[in-house]
């Protein structure tokens, strides 16, 4: 195994008051009621890798009550290397440490853990808004590409000053904020559709694994201004056409109407979109089989196979679907953390490597 997590301490996070963990290099199962702070200690290890929250929570919201700061801290392997991994936080601040020295830099932190998350949360993706598969996509694209994330930022930063100037009819200065928005937007809205394209390769396959049936599925990023295939240098010039044409309806409306933050990832099933024809047992294994291709990409791409959280399996998904994806994961060399009110016998085959660990009020006992 390329990397996995060997010993985590967590302290003072959501109600965990304070717990160092040995870990499984293959399955660790955290089991207890519903309740009882099981999906903390997934949410803890996905911040320690990625500094978010897949609960989508701000960072103080994962304090632990009246307390005013919190540490994760992690001894990993790493092709047989060890290192260490910590972030401490308070509300509005955190200090990142790799192997003891201060890391100023998010990118590079960002870089030592890949981490892929499938909760529940996940699975309204299909119903849900724009921004929440948006949303999605930048924060995948993130985990293979870290410098990614000064895209994205460069991009909503020039979108806000844009948007104000025209909120305040000041047009003087808008044609070099746009100019930055076109440069900006093109390379978001390449880098999305360069992702969907790599992912849809292997996804159908992932797609028959987990669910055991023959539905056709496919994913396309759903744009106004250009076409699979575009070059950077192409999109930016569509773009272009769209907001020259949509300038007098901007300036109505007061807001920028062309660019990436407008949009979109379908899902289809047999040539229709999922959301409006799969069932809710096709829409979760549809999510995941969208989380095992991106595994896999991460995997192709940095030769290391990311830790894989999945949260409250047992009542997400029904037994058959169940049985496919635990053969699918015992047969990938990786290591896993999930979430259940069952026992390890029941979820996983005779003879896996597994740890279990009991949770009762944020406590392993």
């Amino acid at each position: 195994m390329d990397m996995y997590l060997k010993k985590i301490k967590i302290h003072n996070f959501r109600n965990i008051a304070s717990t160092t963990i040995d870990l499984d290099s293959r399955f660790n199962l955290f089991c207890g009621r519903n309740g009882q702070g099981k999906t903390n200690y997934l949410e803890a290890i996905f911040f320690l890798g990625t500094l978010k929250s897949f609960r989508n929570a701000k960072q103080k919201e994962m304090l632990t009550w009246n307390e005013n700061s919190s540490l994760i801290n992690c001894a990993l392997i790493d092709n047989n290397l060890g290192h260490e991994l910590s972030v401490a936080f308070e509300k509005s601040s955190r200090t990142l440490k790799i192997d003891g020295k201060s890391s100023p830099r998010i990118v590079d932190y960002c870089k030592i853990i890949s981490v892929v998350a499938f909760a529940p949360e996940e699975i309204t993706m299909i119903n849900g808004s724009p921004e929440q598969r948006r949303r999605y996509l930048d924060r995948a694209i993130f985990s293979s590409e870290p410098d990614y994330l000064k895209i994205y930022h460069d991009y909503h930063r020039v979108l806000k000053h844009r948007n104000q100037l025209l909120k305040l009819r000041d047009y003087a200065g808008i044609e070099a904020w746009t100019d930055q928005l076109l440069t900006t937007g093109a390379k978001i809205a390449f880098e999305r559709a360069d992702y969907i394209a790599k992912l849809a390769n292997n996804f159908p396959v992932f797609y028959k694994r987990i669910s055991g049936s023959d539905e056709e599925v496919s994913l396309c990023y759903r744009n106004s201004s250009f076409a699979a295939g575009y070059t950077q240098e192409e999109i930016y010039e569509e773009l272009l056409k769209g907001i020259t044409l949509t300038s007098r309806l901007e300036r109505e409306r007061g807001t920028t109407l062309v660019g990436p933050h407008r949009d979109d990832l379908d899902f289809y099933m047999n040539n229709r979109l999922i959301r409006e024809h799969g069932s809710q047992g096709q829409q979760k294994s549809f999510i995941m089989a969208l989380k095992m291709a991106e595994i896999d990409y991460l995997s192709n791409i940095s030769q290391r196979v990311p830790v894989l959280l999945l949260d409250d399996m047992t009542a997400e998904f029904d037994r058959s679907r169940i049985d496919h994806l635990m053969d699918f994961l015992v047969n990938r060399n990786m290591q896993v953390f999930i979430t259940t009110t069952e026992s390890d016998s029941v979820l996983l085959p005779h003879g896996t490597s597994c740890t279990t660990f009991k949770v009762e009020n944020g406590r392993i006992v």
